[in-house]
């Protein structure tokens, strides 16, 4: 029995059966532990069409084109925010060099004496303006600084004197009378308060670098006015004898 079963034996099958049993265990292993990500990926992958091409890409275009969206409107979004931090276009200015400065009046000057009293008036209307000097700044491009004299103006009398205006009307009128001093000539004109200032134009632009434009001298009147007397030994103009005695 031995002897026959040896010779109806095929040579090496035994060993191979195990390895084929062993292999095919291994692999049916493998598909089992893998089932569940190969049906999914299965249920998720759509059938092809009838050219044999495969659709899944619609799905990948939709999802790149929605996260580019998103990076556009996060991009605006950051424009937005560094428009709002730019700086709007404005001038201002700054002051320097405060100094008293009278306005006086043509045809209110007055010479009287020796001795004596003298009585001045005013007979007529006046109007004074605000004057300014303005110098263009070395190295800006602006050849001739465009400066508002309202705007000066008002600068001036929010940050120096409340009194302070671009135009001042003097009536008519506002006698005066004054003693003279004995052996001496009396001396009166009529006036308007003020102030000369020395300033500097400043300009912002959008991206907020500040700049000077211009710069200058502004002859500012207040809205004070009055007489101004002073005696002399000599009637005197400009100081110039205008007669011996």
């Amino acid at each position: 029995m031995n002897a026959g079963a040896a010779r109806h034996r095929p040579k090496g099958r035994g060993p191979m059966k195990g390895l084929a049993a062993l292999t095919m265990a291994g692999s049916l292993s493998l598909a089992l532990a893998t089932s569940p990500s190969a049906a999914v990926s299965l249920n998720n992958t759509p059938p092809p069409d009838d050219d044999g091409s495969s659709t899944s890409s619609t799905s990948i275009s939709s999802t790149t084109s929605n996260h580019d969206d998103h990076d556009d409107h996060h991009d605006r979004s950051l424009i937005a925010e560094e428009a709002d931090r730019k700086c709007l276009p404005r001038e201002f200015f700054r002051f320097r060099d405060f100094h008293p400065r009278n306005f006086y009046l043509p045809r209110t000057r007055f010479i009287d004496g020796p001795g004596g009293t003298m009585t001045a008036t005013v007979r007529r209307q006046h109007r004074v303006y605000a004057e300014i000097e303005i110098e263009r700044i070395k190295g800006s491009s602006i050849e001739r600084p465009n400066i508002d004299r309202a705007t000066l103006v008002r600068s001036l009398a929010n940050n120096v004197n409340p009194l302070l205006a671009e135009e001042f009307v003097v009536e008519a009128g506002h006698d005066y009378t004054r003693e003279i001093s004995k052996g001496m000539y009396g001396n009166l004109w009529y006036r308007v308060f003020g102030y000369r200032v020395g300033f500097t134009a400043w300009r912002q632009v959008r991206n907020c670098t500040v700049r000077p434009v211009a710069t200058g001298i502004a002859n500012i009147p207040a809205r004070v006015e009055g007489w101004r007397y002073w005696e002399t030994k000599h009637p005197m103009y400009k100081g110039r004898r205008l007669s011996p005695r």
